[in-house]
């Protein structure tokens, strides 16, 4: 999985694409001409100061590594961080990303948690 680094790919997903709302984050896609997804983290300065929106944007970054065997190729995704995602531990930011991609359909199997129980 590849990075959205320039203003203007920013600028085509939110524009272009659709959104897709979680509890702590909003997922926006774009599908595009490529092999693999591309993605980019957006956290605004109403999340906090520098420090806590540095800290989400690693905890997402953390949690796309994780994902990105699964994820369905071609399309740019733009996550956004809500204004509640600094009270959010680590593992409900998790879960609500991996609730957000499954139920938009864009994962291609289910990759849950390890240590989760699925009884």
């Amino acid at each position: 999985m590849e990075r959205l680094k320039s203003p203007q790919q920013f600028s085509q997903v939110y524009r272009q694409g659709k959104p897709n709302f979680g509890r702590y984050v909003v997922i926006s896609a774009l599908p595009i001409d490529a092999q693999v997804s591309r993605v980019g983290f957006a956290v605004s300065k109403k999340v906090g100061k520098a420090v806590v929106r540095n800290k989400i944007k690693r905890r997402l970054r953390a949690i796309f590594t994780e994902l990105a065997p699964t994820v369905v190729p071609g399309y740019a995704f733009v996550v956004g961080a809500k204004r509640n995602a600094p009270q959010a531990e680590f593992s409900q930011l998790r879960e609500d990303v991996y609730r957000v991609m499954e139920g938009s359909g864009f994962l291609t199997r289910t990759n849950r948690c390890e240590g989760e129980d699925n009884a």
